[in-house]
């Protein structure tokens, strides 16, 4: 089904699983979804509520896009969102190679994965976002003061490593991400060709159980990883991880050696930790 409001497109797609799929924009989307929900009302409560359809990606191995973020939950370092394109061959052989959830694998051995993942798939069906921390930091200064929050800068981020994907002619049948938020907050950033080819954008929890999402979770974290071995060489220490007591201690040392304003180089300063940090 198709539907219009004035320039803007919208598309419902029933797959035979039961699955309804609207993609689109507003204001067009706004009213797909408005149709969808009117219809769905009168609907009896079912064990297993009608929306659970929607989450269940298709099988993974259909040509789509996964993407998979690093770094969200490090003070220290880059937010890192990375993308993969599979289809049926690529799906198996990263299968084959035990590509799985990156936080299922120790570092050493997702380092080894990451090579095996470059080796398989080929450098445009592959995209790696690196948002390091000083940009980091001004974007997300620059979102709040527009009322915007957190997953609108993961929005962006995955919307980034999306259109390198779409602008080497990619066409997947669907984009595939774990759910951080609405997924309207991907599909509204994204190009306007992107979403008027009406590909699915579909979010679900536990979505590294994709390969696709899986391998892009990788090759974000191997990325994340490569960064902050980089930044300890430069400082001269080991950049910790996450936001321990570790961390908070290696930041109160480098605020004493180069003030609050140069860790915004390699710190996420809008954390909570920040304030430890300075305490």
């Amino acid at each position: 089904m198709k539907l219009s409001d004035g320039t803007s497109q919208a598309t419902a797609i029933m797959y035979q699983s039961g699955k309804l799929v609207i993609a689109g924009h507003a204001p067009a989307f706004d009213h797909a979804v408005a149709i969808v929900e009117a219809v769905g009302k009168p609907v009896a409560p079912k064990p297993v509520p009608a929306t659970s359809a929607a989450v269940e990606a298709p099988s993974e191995n259909e040509p789509h896009i996964g993407t998979d973020e690093a770094g969200k939950g490090d003070f220290f370092g880059p937010l890192v969102t990375a993308g993969v394109f599979v289809d049926e061959r690529t799906a198996r052989l990263l299968r084959t190679l035990d590509v799985r959830d990156s936080k299922l694998v120790g570092d050493r051995e997702l380092r080894g994965l990451a090579t095996n993942i470059r080796n398989v798939v080929e450098e445009e069906k592959r995209a790696v976002i690196v948002v390091a921390p000083k940009r980091y930091n001004e974007l997300y200064k620059q979102m709040r003061s527009e009322g915007k929050n957190l997953n609108t800068l993961l929005a962006w981020a995955h919307t980034r490593a999306i259109e390198d994907l779409i602008g080497h002619g990619l066409r997947p049948k669907f984009i595939l991400s774990d759910q951080f938020g609405d997924k309207r907050y991907i599909e509204s950033r994204l190009m306007v060709d992107t979403r008027l080819s009406g590909v699915p954008v579909l979010q679900m929890h536990r979505a590294e159980a994709d390969v696709a999402v899986a391998a892009a979770s990788i090759l974000a974290r191997d990325a994340f990883l490569h960064w902050l071995d980089q930044a300890g060489k430069a400082l001269g220490l080991t950049v910790p991880k996450g936001a321990s007591p570790k961390v908070i201690e290696t930041g109160k040392l480098l605020v004493s050696r180069m003030g609050a304003e140069g860790l915004k180089d390699y710190a996420k300063v809008s954390f909570k930790t920040m304030q430890k940090v300075l305490a």
